[in-house]
């Protein structure tokens, strides 16, 4: 279990939410058909990335709000993480090498087949990552610890606040890494 300044960890975690923001920006330069275009069968394409990432958030945000705007603002200025939460922040961030633990996606946050608005799902993903902010911001005054985020597969397991934060920010660098691996394969736009 690592142990936190609260204040600190918001702000890490502000930081790294600008930076997924301005990483996600050479995407919008794209067609739909680079968007759209899958190296294989077995992968998605870049759409299909950043629509996981939306379905994904769209839960934690809805789920996260309902929980922190009842909840009563406290006053400490540390945050200890919990051992699942740990473990589960070590799976999904990437390494510093840049390789990642193999996850399988499950139920409802895996993207739909077919073409998608690859720009729509973008800037929607860049919505989501400001709910993030105001999530992140609203919850500096509340009790990361004590506040506890059910995660989408199942209700049985849940994150205290502060680890599921640590988790979504990581979640989402996760699969831009893998946004930007698959810009080698995106082919050059059609001539018109």
């Amino acid at each position: 279990m690592a142990v936190f300044n609260k204040q600190g960890l918001i702000t890490e975690l502000l930081d790294r939410t600008e930076l997924i923001k301005a990483s996600t920006q050479p995407f919008l330069r794209l067609t739909n058909e680079q968007l759209n275009f899958k190296p294989g069968d077995d992968r998605w394409s870049i759409a299909q990335v950043f629509e996981h990432l939306n379905l994904s958030l769209a839960f934690y945000i809805r789920t996260i709000l309902s929980l922190i705007s009842s909840a009563p603002d406290v006053k400490g200025e540390k945050y200890t993480s919990g051992w699942l939460g740990d473990w589960f922040y070590a799976r999904i961030m990437p390494r510093p090498d840049g390789t990642v633990f193999r996850l399988r996606t499950r139920g409802f946050t895996v993207p739909p087949e077919g073409t998608l608005d690859g720009k729509e799902v973008i800037h929607h993903f860049l919505q989501q990552c400001d709910n993030i902010d105001d999530i992140l911001r609203h919850s500096a005054t509340k009790d990361l610890r004590g506040i506890r985020v059910p995660f989408t597969f199942t209700r049985i397991v849940s994150l205290r606040l502060g680890d599921n934060l640590r988790f979504q920010i990581a979640h989402c660098e996760r699969h831009l890494l893998q946004a930007h691996r698959m810009m080698q394969f995106v082919p050059e736009p059609a001539a018109t």
